[in-house]
């Protein structure tokens, strides 16, 4: 099954990083779109980090208590292939 990364998402026009402060999923659960799956803290506020599309978690990247740039991967989620085709709206690609 193909895999797609779990990104970092733009928080706002200023944030370039934000600090993981939980992760709601384990390895092998099963997600849905926009499901949030971890909260991150910026100097701001506490946001929700959702995935792009349904699949189940292939892999967490990141550690809790560590801050992360914008656009980094967090994970991996595995997905159907038709989810992981370049012109999807769920591929890194587009």
């Amino acid at each position: 099954m193909p895999t797609i990364p779990i990104k970092m998402p733009q928080l706002g026009e200023s944030i370039a990083e934000a600090i993981v402060v939980a992760i709601n999923i384990q390895k092998g659960d099963t997600v849905q779109a926009d499901q949030e799956i971890m909260e991150v803290e910026t100097n701001k506020a506490v946001m929700g980090v959702t995935t792009p599309c349904g699949g189940s978690i292939a892999d967490i990247v990141v550690e809790p208590d560590q801050s992360y740039v914008v656009g980094a991967t967090l994970g991996f989620l595995e997905v159907t292939e038709e989810a992981a085709l370049p012109d999807s709206p769920w591929s890194s690609d587009t």
